[in-house]
């Protein structure tokens, strides 16, 4: 008996096929709606107006393929924004206290004259 050999079809190629998966630049967050809205509304201390230029650098790196700078620049716009959130709501808070503790001094000032 013969032993038969089998034989690789032409044109087929047996050799590794290598893929490069880049990382998905949408994965990087940007915040630049959360930064739009820190700096029209909650622009304490100039803050809202850093994180949003770091949120467009973020995003221009984005863009340029460079995902590693692009995640620092978002991680600072991040970091920008809560602390504008944070510093505005604490002054809302203060302000509205000081206007309810100067009406409540009124209302009983009011009250002893009559």
């Amino acid at each position: 008996m013969e032993q038969s050999e089998q034989k690789e079809p032409r044109g087929y190629c047996s050799g590794a096929t290598v893929i490069e998966i880049e990382q998905d630049p949408t994965l990087v967050k940007d915040h630049i709606l959360w930064s739009i809205f820190s700096f029209h509304y909650l622009n304490c201390c100039c803050l809202g107006f850093i994180a949003l230029w770091y949120s467009i650098k973020s995003r221009d790196q984005k863009h340029a393929k460079n995902l590693t700078l692009a995640r620092e620049f978002g991680l600072t716009a991040k970091r920008l924004n809560i602390v504008t959130t944070v510093l505005t709501i604490i002054t809302y808070v203060v302000v509205i206290a000081i206007y309810a503790a100067t009406i409540i001094t009124m209302i009983s000032h009011f009250n002893q004259r009559n």
